[in-house]
């Protein structure tokens, strides 16, 4: 066990760094080339830390662990919003456009909804992942059209870019930075994982248990470092858009290949247990609108309290 211990902790130690320099690289690249730093949490920063979710539920999948595979992409979702939205508002209260608002988050309540639809009888099938990435397709689409449109960035950005300068080799830096952060990611998480399974495995947890708390939150890990880093340094365009994008991602790309992998049969356990609450803490940003477009310390506090009650509902 302390074999397994130790490993967890080299995990999260690399995800972190890892998390830090995917952070600045994008940040800066944006400010650099004029890309709005939501359009980059939403797309490069999502995908590099919902990559562990993919290849984890991929492979669950391919083994016939459905649970273990369904269970790691509503355990996500839920600390994605719970624990992970509900940390970065308490290291600084994170203030985020409202057209993430308006636009992303209904998208992402309604892909939810279709999840939890075709979840109801029991399995979902091949047709049914090809559908979920079907829709994430259209979302790319929709996001490319929209980054093209321009939004507008913050003064602190441009002066960042203006005192990054125009150098081919400092845009280079920062690509290699985004690329060994995305590396670090994936490696910790990996490490992370196997040693979360294995003491889990020692603990004999069931594996819908498994799948939506220790893996969950090991392979949410990345979006957990990456959120607070970016809560930290006040960009909260980036902390709300990879949360919001990563939860696109895993209910749409992950979900669904996973599916297209090996239908996915799940429990009743599963259905109640793990996606509904994944639709109630989706629908929990919401109300983001009427508060200011921010996550204050307090609503961080109750995103945390909810996130705690899921996890004594589970067990």
């Amino acid at each position: 066990m302390t074999l397994y211990l130790l490993l967890f902790t080299v995990g999260l130690v690399t995800l972190s760094l890892g998390a830090d320099w995917l952070v600045t690289g994008s940040s800066r690249i944006a400010a650099h080339r004029g890309v709005s730093p939501l359009v980059v949490g939403l797309t490069i920063v999502a995908f590099g830390t919902s990559a562990p979710e993919l290849v984890v539920s991929t492979t669950a999948a391919l083994q016939g662990r459905a649970g273990l595979a369904v269970g790691n992409v509503m355990g996500s979702t839920v600390a994605n919003v719970g624990l992970i939205v509900g940390i970065g508002a308490l290291v600084s209260p994170i203030v985020v456009q409202e057209r993430l608002l308006q636009r992303e988050t209904p998208l992402l309540v309604l892909l939810l909804f279709v999840v939890m639809v075709l979840s109801f009888n029991g399995e979902i099938g091949r047709i049914d992942g090809l559908v979920l990435v079907g829709i994430f397709a259209v979302y790319l689409v929709y996001l490319h059209r929209w980054g093209a449109a321009g939004d507008v960035l913050t003064d602190t950005l441009i002066d960042e870019a203006k005192q990054l300068a125009a150098a081919t080799g400092r845009e280079y830096v920062n690509w290699v930075r985004v690329a060994f952060g995305l590396a670090l990611l994936l490696l910790g998480a990996n490490w992370l994982v196997d040693a979360a399974v294995a003491l889990a495995r020692m603990l004999e947890i069931p594996e819908e248990v498994i799948g939506a708390t220790l893996v969950a939150v090991g392979t949410s890990v990345p979006e957990l470092a990456t959120t607070v880093s970016a809560a930290a340094r006040g960009m909260g365009d980036i902390a709300m858009g990879n949360i919001v994008g990563s939860n696109i991602f895993n209910l749409g790309l992950v979900l669904g290949a996973a599916a297209i992998a090996a239908p996915l049969h799940l429990s009743p356990f599963t259905v109640v247990a793990e996606v509904v609450p994944a639709l109630v803490f989706c629908l929990a940003l919401v109300p983001l609108r009427m508060s200011g477009s921010r996550v204050s310390r307090f609503e961080g506090g109750l995103l945390l309290a909810g996130y705690a009650a899921f996890i004594y509902m589970i067990f």
